[in-house]
């Protein structure tokens, strides 16, 4: 089996689910969406420029190594650090799993 990767994509709150579709389009099977707070005390804060908001929306997506690139490209264009959400976007090596399945036809819903 293929390696696979966690996508962890942070944005400001809202966002999440509009991310999530859009990793849809380049072939994510499902996330998870948290919602957060960041512990900066002052909505006001910045890092790298960016603005940084309390209210936080966490997605995170287990992707084989080989959708990743493609499903983080889909994520950055529409809702990067450059856009309204604000997102910041990083993935990690996953190096063990259970219950994680991307065969296909597991993925249909059941009629």
């Amino acid at each position: 089996m293929e390696n696979k990767e966690l996508i962890v994509y942070i944005c400001n709150h809202g966002y999440g689910y509009a991310a999530m579709d859009a990793a849809r389009t380049a072939g994510a099977g499902g996330g998870t969406i948290l919602h957060g707070r960041s512990s900066l005390t002052s909505e006001h804060r910045t890092f790298f420029g960016v603005t940084i908001h309390p209210e936080k929306d966490l997605l995170f997506i287990v992707c084989l190594q080989n959708q990743k690139e493609a499903i983080m490209k889909a994520i950055n264009e529409q809702y990067g650090a450059t856009s309204e959400a604000r997102g910041v976007i990083f993935a990690i090596d996953v190096a063990d799993s259970i219950g994680i399945n991307f065969d296909s036809s597991n993925l249909k819903p059941k009629q």
